[in-house]
């Protein structure tokens, strides 16, 4: 599995393979670590460990390490496809509304009007090419309206859902 990962605006590519792990094409050694229900973890490159700290922050990470922080965002191949596909119209900062990347039918509704959301938290099921993918709130969010429901087809760009970021209430 391929990951794009940018890091203050420089991305490179992550490939998982059977051998182990590569960054653009090149074997490396790297391992993550967390404490779970921390924002604290350990990153080992080679033979050098590092400890960070991590917070998710919209469209990604905010890591700190080694006294830097850095911006930080991972994307898998089949996600950056869709992305580009897409135009980027999955979600839009400027309007705040969730709308969808491509044509598909939605499987599953996973948030009502009213319903406080978390960056990352799912909010949508859409199938598109016997895919099926989960669209996701960009922001900490209160979800002001459901557009469709369960089993209607959509077209690229339809509106799905609207919501207001708790920044703004």
């Amino acid at each position: 599995m391929k990951y794009y990962v940018t890091v203050d605006g420089d991305t490179r590519e992550v490939e998982l393979t059977e051998e182990g792990l590569q960054l653009d094409g090149r074997p490396i050694h790297a391992e993550l670590a967390s404490v779970p229900g921390s924002a604290e973890g350990h990153l080992r490159l080679g033979d050098r460990g590092y400890p960070l700290t991590g917070h998710r922050v919209e469209g990604g990470w905010t890591i700190e390490i080694v006294g830097r922080k850095l911006r930080l965002g991972v994307e898998d191949e089949r996600a950056r496809a869709i992305r580009e596909l897409a135009g980027e119209a999955a979600t839009s900062p400027s309007t705040r509304d969730l709308r969808a990347p491509m044509p598909g039918l939605v499987v599953r509704v996973l948030v009502d009007p009213g319903q406080v959301v978390s960056a990352g938290t799912g909010l949508v099921v859409v199938e598109a090419m016997k895919m099926e993918n989960e669209l996701v709130a960009e922001t900490d969010s209160t979800v002001s309206s459901v557009e469709i429901q369960e089993g209607a087809t959509v077209n690229q760009n339809d509106l799905l859902v609207t919501f207001t970021r708790e920044d703004e209430t």
